[in-house]
């Protein structure tokens, strides 16, 4: 536990360090503070939709971001582009680089890890672990795999 509380710390500074804006409060949507399309840094939400995320998006029940790098988690996490862990129920995004964790973790096109019940992409480089796991286009393996998937 202290592990990941020092990650998380490190990508809240690290992540921050070439913006002034470091921490973000949002209620939900557009009401938030500071009222900016960045968050380089923590934002800590109910609900959120963010265009561009580096770091840590962490909201109780809906977080969206356009653009991802870093960590994002809530009920239900969502990116159009991102790069490092959504952590979250429901993991959705239309282009994915790293893993995905939750019970249900959906893609387009995914490279890297989805842990999840179900798991769903169109394309994808690496692995899939959990009860259902589909990969639409995989000339690798099979389509439909329980327990894991994989096409590399």
């Amino acid at each position: 536990m202290k592990k990941v509380l020092l990650v998380l710390l490190a990508v809240v500074l690290l992540g921050g360090a070439a913006q002034a804006q470091v921490i973000k409060l949002s209620l939900w949507g557009d009401i938030c503070v500071p009222n900016e399309d960045y968050t380089g840094g923590l934002e800590l939400a109910i609900g959120t939709e963010t265009p561009a995320v580096d770091g840590v998006q962490l909201a109780f029940i809906y977080a969206q971001a356009d653009k991802m790098r870093g960590l994002q988690s809530a009920l239900v996490s969502s990116t159009k582009d991102g790069q490092g862990v959504q952590w979250s129920v429901v993991n959705l995004a239309d282009k994915f680089q790293g893993a995905q964790l939750g019970w249900v973790n959906w893609t387009k096109d995914m490279k890297g890890l989805q842990l999840g019940l179900v798991n769903y992409t169109e394309e994808m480089k690496g692995i899939q672990l959990g009860f259902i796991n589909i990969i639409k286009n995989n000339p690798s393996f099979l389509p439909v795999f329980v327990f894991f998937n994989f096409c590399f």
